[in-house]
């Protein structure tokens, strides 16, 4: 079951949940105060900007010199 991150609106703090992703849509309640205005904060791990590229040098080798077992 994934995790959630949540921000309260009214009392202002964060908290997690864990749902199953038929119940992600759920309005969860605050743990502090017991608000049910809560928002679901964005989740670094699943930003993606589409802009960044990564290159890779595969000719280099991180396993010494010649790369292979004596």
């Amino acid at each position: 079951m994934p995790i959630y991150e949540y921000t309260c609106l009214v009392c202002g703090s964060s908290f997690d949940k864990m749902l199953r992703f038929s119940e992600s849509d759920l309005v969860p309640t605050c743990p502090k105060c017991d608000s049910q205005d809560t928002r679901k904060k964005v989740s670094v791990f699943g930003f993606s900007s589409g802009s960044t590229s990564v290159s890779v040098n595969s000719s280099s080798s991180s396993c010494g010199s010649g790369g292979g077992f004596s």
